[in-house]
């Protein structure tokens, strides 16, 4: 693994992831605009909400903040005021607990929508000017012996249905929550299993949430977007990536990107952030080893490098698989799925980032490692596997079916379940070429017919003959014909 982590997930790239009081409590308004034509429409900033006056001073009246603490939010909404981020970093930095505290009991005692996106917006804000101060909430937790725990509350948030409440919960709580360079005092098994189960608990939720996304939809959800966006934060870190995987996040991330056919611009966004969340659970060596074991992922990676021309795709795809080189049987699995082809048509390509052709130069120059050292079966068992067929020379020689035919019975047959499973596919060319090389399985070896009938190849090639594509119906009438004769050469002899 090349790189140690991501720099940023919004667009990836690894060398460029006394105080003023408030006498009496005042109606809670927006100075400008409309709060609810902005939330419907997704327009809300959190400038927006910050410009809203706030009766701070009723929560003191009903108990929910103490007077010290009602000082201490005077003194920020002050701040907040004048715009100044880092004026407010350095003042939580100088009270961390007691803001800590503060905003616990805002987010536990206030039910109020505008209450708490304002403390979310301010966090949000607070968090993207200055990161560290993650830290400080981890802290807070820690030193008060998990007295102060704000991550309780916003986890509770989540089954919110406002969606710029949903929207800031999930980022803030990413960020907080993969936060890992918050090093305690001394151990504390209990707090250190008490933040682990909330991580999990939050990666359960994004991938619950995602399961019911169609991909053709693309980025037209709101609510998907959001939760991406806090996917892409959670996976920022180890223990982040580690508990999206845990999650069974790897599943959800193959059918995001094998549902949608990247016609829209809609539909290619959502298989951006889709891809730069494969490529950031890339960077731990533990999740990488589960994404070359995931059943699918590594052909369809290799699908998308043929088929998506967008170039921030294509650089992420690229990167994803430069970190997988060498992990299992991934490089193989990749050569399998007809990658180099692909990686050579990309390197006669120009790009605007110099990233992509040194990671397609990379992969070029590994993979062909890879390839000296496989043999020809090797190669096509591993096509086959992939699910996807094209017509490489392979199918195509005699001297491979020849030399090979023997070679299906291997592995109680594996092969010749995966190449009968071709005949299902929705490719055309897969199609063609799986009908093609059934037909040059019965043709050279003796018992090819009794292989593959448990396998129900008969019934599949029939419903090919009324295929719309010609060349699927061609190769589909041959397959029948060996299949239906029992010694293939009596088709020669007849014709």
């Amino acid at each position: 693994f090349r790189h140690s982590c991501p720099r940023s997930h919004s667009c990836p790239t690894r060398r460029r992831p006394a105080a003023s009081m408030v006498a009496e409590p005042v109606p809670m308004v927006f100075k400008t605009g409309s709060s609810a034509g902005k939330v419907k429409q997704g327009k809300i900033t959190n400038e927006d909400v910050l410009r809203r006056e706030v009766p701070w001073s009723a929560f003191k009246e009903k108990g929910i903040i103490s007077k010290d603490e009602l000082e201490l939010m005077y003194q920020l909404v002050e701040i907040v005021q004048s715009k100044s981020v880092a004026a407010q970093a350095a003042l939580i930095e100088m009270r961390s607990a007691e803001h800590a505290q503060l905003f616990k009991a805002l987010l536990t005692g206030v039910n109020k929508d505008e209450v708490v996106m304002y403390i979310l917006s301010l966090l949000d804000e607070l968090l993207k000017q200055k990161p560290t101060l993650a830290s400080l909430f981890h802290a807070a937790l820690y030193e008060s012996g998990g007295a102060i725990d704000v991550f309780e509350p916003m986890l509770k948030l989540l089954s919110r249905q406002h969606l710029f409440i949903l929207e800031k919960t999930t980022v803030v709580l990413a960020k907080l929550l993969s936060w890992d360079h918050y090093i305690p005092p001394a151990p504390n098994p209990n707090l250190e299993a008490a933040l682990a189960r909330k991580l999990r608990s939050f990666a359960a939720w994004a991938v619950a949430l995602l399961k019911n996304v169609d991909p053709q939809d693309g980025f037209d959800q709101p609510r998907v977007v959001h939760v991406l966006g806090g996917v892409q934060q959670l996976v920022s870190s180890a223990p982040g990536r580690i508990a999206f995987v845990e999650a069974d996040g790897l599943p959800l991330l193959l059918g995001l990107m094998s549902g949608g056919h990247y016609g829209t611009h809609s539909a290619v966004q959502l298989l951006y952030v889709v891809m730069v969340v494969v490529w950031s659970i890339s960077y731990t060596p533990e999740c990488a080893s589960k994404l070359g074991h995931a059943a699918g992922l590594v052909p369809k990676l290799v699908d998308i490098l043929k088929s998506v021309q967008k170039e921030k795709v294509v650089r992420v795809t690229c990167a994803a698989l430069r970190n997988l080189v060498g992990v299992g049987s991934c490089s193989s699995d990749m050569i399998g799925a007809g990658v180099m082809k692909a990686l050579l048509h990309l390197q006669q390509r120009k790009w605007a980032d110099e990233d992509v052709k040194e990671d397609v130069d990379y992969l070029v120059e590994a993979l062909e490692g890879s390839l000296k050292s496989m043999s020809s079966w090797d190669v096509y068992a591993k096509e086959v596997a992939s699910g996807r067929l094209e017509w490489s020379p392979s199918h195509r020689s005699d001297h491979f079916w020849k030399d090979n035919y023997k070679a299906f019975e291997q592995n109680d047959g594996e092969t010749l379940k995966q190449l009968v499973g071709c005949l299902a596919s929705p490719d055309p060319t897969t199609l063609a070429v799986a009908c093609h090389d059934v037909g040059e399985l019965i043709k050279v070896h003796p018992e090819g017919r009794r292989l593959v009938a448990p396998y129900q190849a008969k019934a599949h090639a029939m419903k090919l003959l009324k295929h719309e594509d010609p060349e699927v119906q061609k190769y589909a009438l041959t397959c029948v014909q060996r299949l239906m004769v029992i010694n293939w050469e009596y088709l020669n002899s007849g014709s």
